[in-house]
């Protein structure tokens, strides 16, 4: 079975190999971005299961990239996990607002962001699914 693809944004790369690491040991299949341009650079090419996405970042941040990731009908259900250093409820309410799934405070727990990227990842998987199947019955 193909492993789920997950997308780390992040404009420090000694934190999307962090997460990428602990991604991987955990059987994901995961690959970087630098900021919020090349994330969406990226994703045009080949559409991850979930987007683990930092707020502060240079030429795009991370509230900008998900609202242009809403925008476009082909991204628009590609779950993000915003991770931010500002863990306040102002901060927390922007990324929702913005039109991120969940969000993660920094220093980023494992466990954690395991456990959010699989539920993630798993209702992704079978909203595609459940589409697929929509499709199928349609045109029998």
């Amino acid at each position: 079975m193909e492993k789920p693809y997950v997308l780390v944004v992040d404009d420090n790369r000694i934190t999307t190999k962090l997460l990428r690491r602990y991604l991987e040991a955990h059987g994901f299949e995961a690959s970087e971005a630098y900021d919020g341009i090349e994330c969406l650079e990226k994703v045009a090419q080949r559409q991850p299961d979930t987007i683990v996405l930092d707020v502060m970042m240079p030429r795009m941040d991370g509230y900008e990239t998900v609202r242009r990731l809403r925008e476009n009908p082909d991204t628009a259900k590609v779950p993000v996990v915003i991770v931010t250093a500002l863990n306040d409820v102002a901060n927390q309410l922007k990324a929702i607002e913005s039109g991120a799934d969940d969000f993660l405070s920094k220093p980023i727990e494992e466990k954690l962001l395991i456990a959010k990227v699989k539920l993630l990842t798993t209702l992704n998987l079978q909203r595609t699914r459940a589409e697929q199947l929509a499709k199928q019955l349609e045109n029998a």
